[in-house]
């Protein structure tokens, strides 16, 4: 590690580790329910969803951005925690993952609202206007930003730090990031390759 660069101890890792689900269980839930609680999210359900709607993805989104941010500690503990081979490009990919998800997450956040908001009051044919740019913020920053870009470097960090927390951690922190590593890698090339 270079100087001047303190490492993240296990317990603060633990810490934020904790946190990145909390926020993102939240996150999910005020998502899910500005869109009525269903198995999927329609965009036309967010715009409709009013200012109640517009609220809880405003602060969803925002939680959403924390839950992305309290990965880099977890990302810079387990560069230190398993070093080898590529390690540096491995927690790149992970810090990629920060920074595409708060982009992501931070869009939503300013952009979102503001539509939803308008939706309220706007006539039958600024309606039909809205519904597809929101359309297209939704699918640009959760279709493309979400479960495409980010998924790739995502995929990268937990497979090849699976690779290297093979020999030294315990048997557990292999599995699970080997298992999210090919899941959520299968998951974007099916996306990728199906459009789907």
């Amino acid at each position: 590690m270079p100087k001047g660069i303190s490492r993240v101890s296990g317990r603060v890792a633990i810490a934020f580790a904790v946190a990145a689900f909390a926020f993102e269980v939240a996150s999910v839930s005020m998502y899910s329910a500005a869109a009525g609680f269903g198995l999927t999210v329609e965009p036309s359900k967010l715009l409709a969803s009013g200012s109640g709607g517009a609220s809880l993805i405003h602060w969803g989104s925002l939680i959403d951005m924390l839950g992305y941010l309290s990965l880099a500690p977890i990302v810079l503990y387990l560069r230190a925690r398993y070093p080898a081979s590529y390690v540096d490009l491995f927690a790149a990919a992970g810090l990629a993952v920060v920074v595409i998800g708060s982009i992501g997450a931070a869009s939503m956040a300013a952009a979102a609202p503001p539509l939803i908001n308008d939706y309220v009051s706007a006539s039958a044919a600024q309606k039909q206007a809205l519904l597809p740019a929101f359309a297209t913020l939704y699918r640009a920053v959760v279709l493309g930003l979400w479960q495409t870009l980010e998924a790739f470097p995502l995929t990268v960090w937990l497979l090849g730090t699976a690779y290297a927390a093979r020999r030294e951690g315990p048997r557990a922190v292999f599995w699970i990031l080997l298992v999210l590593g090919a899941v959520i890698g299968a998951t974007a090339t099916y996306r990728l390759t199906t459009g789907s």
